[in-house]
């Protein structure tokens, strides 16, 4: 594959090439084997040795050598009587043997030797086969594995690894990355047909650095690049949007005009001579339209061929050198490959020239409409795509939604600016690239039952998913218990569990950006909120399989009922907490969590408690709900509350150790239990107004049908009306009695 130039330019791993070369040069046990983790570059280590080795760039000793690859499920395949296998790679190590040139066996994935081709009936595996030649230095072979493979199959057997020497390979670094992706371009360029700018380089190596802390460089990155450049391909070698649109009303145009042709109403004779109009109009603006995707179309096609024409040229002339032919080196060298590259260059000329025309042009067209360029935007898109994480550039909605924040929380969120503030700040610093990016914003809300501490959460979750469900929820009254811990991380090796991993560390895993409501946070046992330090800290987690999870993306929000009895006094009229109470929770908090947890926490709000003006004001957002519940259900009732009902509601629903939550329970008892019967019965239907009033002191819903209107109801004269089947709902202790005779 090195002599037909279909391996890849290795960029970098001077130093780990240069080591196999000088195992491979020893007298005995002359057997390298790579070891690093999955996607670091093992294998392209031994495809640079290669491309070396046809370069005649290594010791006298090894430039006649030959680099094979060893498929050791093609030998294993279809070996199915006993002794088998046995004989077929005892073939093909005398065949190793009896060569007259040097030949090195690479094995990949080399841990698959260890017990390949055993029958278990005392039949030898294939590392047993091999061991007499490693030991003579008969068999030069080199191996590459990964280092917990390398643990768990080869050093188990230490006489069939002690033939071995180590070679490790680590990750590189960004930089080294970036060098690497340049150095790959130009193959990516020729198959995909694309141009990939620079900075679609930098940000590859960049965010894969940063999001894709499960994969490895540079192999998460070169994925990106080929994704990216997929995508443009896919999108060039679709029709424009804008030209699929106007040949669609075309389409719709020429139907309509078919239609009207048979009518002889004046009307359709002039709806006729106008959609003709609007056709001669499309025709004349979609074909210069159609000429410039046509022309944009077939030069990126000719640059893509002569791209590929440029590259097997250039394969030609390097195997042309390495055999002495002299006469046709010089003819690629100094005519076909020079003509090849003016070709490209007048091409891509041209494309400059015509988009800059356009561009000075006023009433030309400043897009081209076939993409050829994957630059950091692309990137960006496939990172949102893999993870989750929004990357992409903020657009100019998003960029309004995020500065009037504050607007939308605290609609949902009554009476709580300071959180709702502490919380807006924190999530456009982290949009906007200003946060920390190795530690996630945290929050601890402490306040009285009732006051939003939850829904603030939620209407986060709404905020940023579009859906109050796209949290990750963990009641920690469950994690009560020390051995809790192994349900949120997973349990360690050895016990019953192992492999189905922990609820936090398997939800971060899955959706890095995520909000982490920790709910009752004090509730949970001492151990399970030491693990939390390093999550807020350093963004990271380790799992029971010892795997670290990135959790930088993520929100932790925590909510805590500590110094509960303090916030119950009363306080200023307002709601807020002064100072003097502030303290005794903060004396609280301190007392009960350790001061390591409390100092990694970005920020702790006191919740207020809420006033009878804040209440009346939550009705209104109460009604809101309930209207989207009524609409998510099909049911298209629209339900009318007079002011004095909302007063009544603001005032009886007030309860200063209970916040919002007694409000909710009113609504439902004094409205919803009243609406139901009157929605079942008939006397409010879908497409009408439910109208709530005060009748002395009393809120009543009204009906929009009486008993003559509903059918049926000469039968059923036993009907309770309104009030009886409200009252029996309600019954003494606000409970139906199902069973009551």
């Amino acid at each position: 594959m090195a002599r037909e130039g279909k391996i890849d330019p290795v960029i970098g791993r001077e130093e780990e090439i240069r080591r196999v070369i000088r195992i491979l040069s020893r007298r005995t046990k002359n057997n390298p084997v790579l070891i690093g983790e999955p996607g670091v570059g093992k294998t392209t280590v031994v495809e640079g040795l290669a491309l070396r080795i046809v370069n005649a760039d290594v010791p006298a000793g090894l430039a006649a050598c030959r680099l094979l690859s060893l498929d050791v499920g093609a030998l294993v395949a279809g070996s199915k009587y006993r002794g088998e296998f046995e004989e077929r790679m005892k073939g093909v190590l005398k065949e190793i043997e009896d060569s007259k040139e040097m030949i090195v066996l690479f094995v990949d994935e080399i841990h698959l030797l260890m017990g390949a081709g055993s029958s278990g009936e005392g039949g030898m595996d294939a590392a047993n086969l091999l061991k007499p030649m490693l030991a003579r230095g008969q068999l030069h072979c080199i191996g590459a594995t990964t280092l917990a493979e390398y643990r768990k199959y080869i050093e188990k057997d230490q006489a069939f690894e002690r033939r071995f020497q180590q070679v490790l390979v680590g990750e590189p670094s960004i930089p080294e990355t970036i060098s690497i992706l340049r150095g790959l371009k130009e193959r990516y360029e020729v198959h995909h047909g694309v141009t990939i700018l620079d900075g679609a380089i930098v940000s590859a190596a960049t965010l894969a650095a940063r999001y894709l802390t499960q994969r490895r460089l540079p192999d998460s990155a070169v994925d990106l690049i080929d994704e990216a450049a997929a995508a443009v391909r896919v999108t060039r070698e679709s029709q424009p949007e804008v030209l699929d649109n106007m040949e669609r009303s075309m389409r719709q145009l020429d139907i309509e005009i078919h239609a009207l042709q048979r009518e002889n109403d004046e009307a359709s004779q002039g709806r006729l001579r106008e959609a003709r109009a609007e056709k001669a109009n499309l025709e004349e603006e979609l074909k210069p339209l159609r000429e410039k995707y046509e022309s944009e179309k077939a030069r990126s096609k000719e640059i893509q061929e002569q791209k590929i024409k440029l590259d097997q040229l250039k394969v030609k002339q390097q195997e042309a050198e390495r055999t002495r032919d002299l006469q046709t080196a010089s003819d690629l060298k100094y005519y076909a490959i020079p003509d090849v590259e003016a070709r490209i260059e007048t091409l891509e000329h041209q494309k400059k020239v015509q988009e800059q025309e356009e561009r000075n042009r006023p009433d030309g067209l400043e897009n081209n409409l076939v993409a050829d360029a994957v630059g950091p935007d692309q990137i960006n898109e496939i990172v949102a795509r893999w993870t989750g994480i929004p990357v992409t550039r903020l657009k100019t909605t998003e960029k309004e939604k995020l500065l009037h924040m504050e607007k939308v929380l605290g609609h949902q969120v009554v009476g709580q600016k300071e959180a709702v503030t502490s919380v807006a700040n924190a999530i456009r610093l982290q949009r906007s690239g200003l946060s920390n990016p190795g530690q996630p914003p945290s929050f601890l809300f402490c306040g009285p039952s009732g006051t939003g501490k939850t829904l603030l959460t939620k209407a986060l979750a709404e905020f940023l998913f579009d859906d109050a469900r796209a949290m990750v929820r963990f009641d920690m009254s469950e994690y009560q218990e020390r051995h809790s811990l192994s349900r949120m991380i997973g349990a360690p090796p050895g016990y019953v569990g192992h492999d189905a991993g922990g609820q936090l560390t398997e939800s971060l895993r899955r959706k890095p950006f995520s909000i982490l409501l920790f709910d009752e946070v004090e509730k949970a046992a001492k151990e399970v909120l030491t693990v939390l330090l390093q999550l807020m800290d350093d963004g990271r987690i380790t799992d029971g399989q010892g795997r670290v999870i990135d959790a930088r993306n993520c929100i932790v929000v925590m909510t805590s009922n500590l110094g509960a009895e303090y916030l119950a006094r009363p306080n200023a009229a307002d709601g807020k907490i002064d100072p003097t109470t502030k303290e005794l929770v903060m004396t609280s908090l301190r007392n009960y969590f350790l001061p390591e947890f409390l100092n990694r926490i970005s920020s702790i709000v006191i919740f207020n408690r809420l006033t009878k003006k804040e209440i009346r004001k939550i009705v209104d957002v109460r009604l809101e709900e309930i209207q989207k519940r009524l609409s998510g259900n099909g049911r298209n009732v629209n339900i009318q509350l007079s002011d004095d009902v909302k007063d009544y509601l603001g005032s009886a629903g007030y309860s200063p150790a209970y916040g919002a939550r007694p409000l909710q329970r009113l609504i439902e008892k004094e409205v919803l239990n009243r609406l139901a019967v009157l929605i079942l019965r008939g006397s409010v239907r879908d497409g009408e107004v439910a109208r709530v009033v005060l009748e002395d002191g009393h809120i009543v819903v009204l009906p929009n049908h009486g008993e003559s209107d509903l059918e049926g109801d000469s039968q059923d004269e036993e009907m309770w009306d309104e009030e009886d089947a409200a009252d029996e709902l309600n019954g003494p202790d606000g409970e139906m009695d199902l069973y009551d005779e």
